[in-house]
């Protein structure tokens, strides 16, 4: 078995530098368009996923049937969400991304530059803003992902030729990344990933060789 994870296709939040967390921004054109294009990578690549684990939030929803190949004709655009989704898919609110409390949905850059300072350059120091998380918080949400996971491969839930994959986005991507290497908070963003960019998690049966590796950079470098 393999376990894929996936950051979510382009919104217009990204392309606006503006902060999404955990509110419900669909794809735009260009994601769909980047899905489509992973979704011929992992076909390509004898990737083809038999199993599709996604945040709740409808960008990744959407990034996930696309790349699975999951019919989404019957949906009216911007319709895929939590309580509306192919049966196909399974949800874990574990993979929702980070809540930027009350910065979210503005272009921080714009307007709190001491907040994105901190937010991005010193993660060793962040406070989180009202409404929002700090960084333990999502490396914990991270930990439960990658433990579940764990004890589904252990209890012989998956099958050898599983290929699962999760889909969830940028700052949870990262916290993934951490609790499977145990790196320094400072380190959190010094890998890029970007929209539909692809991490194979390399999990061990106790944890203690835990790994990942990425198979694609995806498209381009976004918020």
């Amino acid at each position: 078995m393999r376990f894929l994870l996936m950051r979510h296709g382009q919104t217009d939040l990204n392309i606006q530098k503006r902060l999404q967390g955990s509110s419900d921004i669909p794809l735009n054109a260009r994601g769909r368009q980047q899905a489509t294009e992973a979704r011929a990578w992992l076909v390509a690549n004898q990737l083809q996923p038999t199993k599709v684990i996604t945040s709740p939030l409808g960008r990744a929803i959407e990034t996930g049937c696309i790349a699975a190949g999951i019919d989404i004709s019957s949906y009216e655009e911007n319709s895929i969400r939590a309580d509306n989704k192919p049966e196909e898919i399974e949800l874990n609110e574990n993979l929702i991304e980070m809540a930027f409390g009350i910065y979210e949905q503005k272009n921080v850059e714009e307007e709190h530059p001491e907040f994105l300072e901190s937010c991005f350059d010193h993660p060793e120091t962040f406070v989180a803003p009202e409404g929002g998380e700090d960084y333990d918080q999502v490396v914990s949400r991270a930990g439960k992902v990658i433990e579940e996971l764990r004890r589904r491969m252990l209890a012989g839930e998956f099958d050898e030729e599983d290929i699962v994959l999760l889909v969830s986005h940028g700052a949870t991507g990262h916290a993934i990344l951490e609790y499977l290497k145990k790196t320094p908070r400072s380190a959190y963003w010094d890998v890029d990933i970007n929209n539909c960019a692809v991490v194979e998690l390399l999990l061990s049966t106790d944890g203690t060789g835990d790994d990942y590796r990425f198979l694609s950079n995806g498209f381009e470098k976004n918020w």
